[in-house]
């Protein structure tokens, strides 16, 4: 049986080897971008998007959402089942963008979602893209491989669409630059 035990211990031990070396080989920074287009107009979208406390209502897995503003920024904690993370917005360019980074220290990941609505007629094309870094490197296989870069923008999308009676399918688009004097 104490055998048995040690290969098992061994051959666990071995597999986080080889997925930390591979992580570790993966670049600590990532772009990853999607888009949908919602069928509500440009400014009820920004403004469910930009109604922290009221995510809760419609995101799933979102459990709780606290949040407090001053005359610059807007600090939002948002709390779910793997924890909580907390934002503050770094540009609001009502209706059409939104940039919010992940603060804090000694964190695993971080970066900025960057999103940009654009009118289309009665619907609005939404693109969310996550300028991420991945800081430890069996984190950063597991972003890469196991959940993909765009797996939280996809939840994120997917249940805006709900939110407006639609189930969209987010699909690839050109990265939303952080810096909206970017070309």
């Amino acid at each position: 049986m104490a055998r048995v035990s040690v290969a098992i211990f061994l051959a666990l031990a071995a597999i986080v080897a080889a997925v930390a070396w591979l992580g570790s080989r993966l670049p600590v920074a990532h772009v990853a971008s999607r888009t949908v287009v919602i069928p509500a107009p440009i400014d009820v979208v920004f403004e469910t998007i930009t109604n922290f406390g009221a995510a809760p209502s419609w995101r799933s897995g979102l459990r709780k959402v606290t949040w407090k503003s001053d005359s610059l920024k807007t600090r939002v904690t948002e709390e779910s089942r793997t924890g909580s993370m907390t934002m503050e917005t770094e540009q609001v360019i009502p209706p059409t963008r939104l940039v919010m980074r992940i603060v804090g220290e000694n964190l695993a990941f971080g970066g900025a979602w960057a999103w940009a609505l654009d009118p289309q007629g009665t619907t609005t094309k939404v693109t969310i893209s996550e300028h991420g870094e991945v800081y430890n490197p069996i984190f950063r296989f597991i972003s890469k491989f196991i959940i993909g870069h765009n797996g939280s923008i996809d939840r994120y999308l997917r249940d805006l669409g709900l939110k407006f009676g639609s189930v969209v399918v987010p699909t690839d688009a050109m990265p939303v630059p952080l810096d909206s004097t970017a070309k």
